[in-house]
């Protein structure tokens, strides 16, 4: 979070322009995915996933773009909260976006945009608030590998190769190869994120990351198979940021960083 080419009077004013970046970002990826489903090439459960993994790394890649003044972090909150008044327009019936809903609904009902989607973004701007990139915590990125890279693929492969063979509680249903896609997408995001942050800030090392990671991404993968039905992302959420204030209280070692990123 050092990118403001305009200088630091100017900050505020880049900071905007990196809104505008991030959201057209975003947006990107709905759009590109909507095509893909347009086109056939894949089924709608699929695309719908693929929006879940990328859109939220797309979002925290964003950060790089921002100046790190105090007031970054609050510009940034735009992206989600914006994504927020969206999916609550379309699932309320007062907006209607063909592409949003085509990407982002499994059975084409704008009112499961109400649902895991808008939990996702209200996810997104709790972790703005409290982790938005500094130099103090990689904790976002964590986060966000087991909520987008792990819960995407997991879904994707449960519904592709999990075969007949289900278990869960609350109306969920979970397989085996689901949770074994949970906790490889989980482990391959967060070290993708910490690797293109690193450029950045070297203090955030994969080889001290990588113990806290693994433990991080086994409970992750547990708590998703557990989880009752469109409750996943929050408990996957809140398990992730109690092994981060465990690890940061009681094994300084795994976690040399603050807990929060202020």
């Amino acid at each position: 979070m050092v990118f403001n080419p305009f200088g630091e009077s100017w900050a505020f004013v880049w900071d905007i322009i990196a809104v505008v970046i991030s959201i057209i970002a975003v947006m990107m990826v709905v759009q590109i995915n909507a095509a893909i489903q347009k086109s056939g090439k894949l089924d709608q459960v699929v695309t719908r996933k693929l929006v879940h993994i990328f859109a939220g790394p797309v979002y925290i890649v964003s950060w790089l773009l921002f100046s790190g003044e105090i007031f970054s972090r609050f510009l940034a909150i735009i992206v989600p909260g914006l994504f927020i008044l969206m999916f609550v327009a379309i699932g309320t019936g007062k907006y209607y976006d063909e592409n949003m809903v085509n990407s982002m609904c499994r059975e084409g009902d704008p009112k499961e945009l109400m649902g895991g989607p808008l939990h996702y973004a209200m996810i997104m701007v709790i972790i703005t608030i409290f982790w938005f990139y500094a130099s103090g915590s990689p904790a976002a990125l964590i986060i966000m590998g087991c909520l987008a890279g792990g819960d995407g693929l997991a879904d994707v492969l449960g519904r592709k190769y999990g075969g007949e063979r289900k278990f869960g509680i609350g109306g969920s249903e979970k397989t085996v190869i689901g949770s074994i896609g949970m906790f490889i997408g989980s482990f391959l995001t967060c070290m993708i994120l910490i690797a293109i942050f690193s450029l950045e800030n070297p203090a955030f090392s994969l080889a001290i990351l990588i113990m806290p990671v693994l433990i991080i991404c086994i409970v992750a993968t547990i708590v998703e198979a557990l989880s009752p039905k469109g409750r996943d992302n929050w408990l996957v959420f809140i398990s992730v940021v109690l092994l981060i204030a465990i690890f940061w209280l009681f094994i300084p070692q795994w976690w040399p960083y603050n807990f929060f990123a202020f």
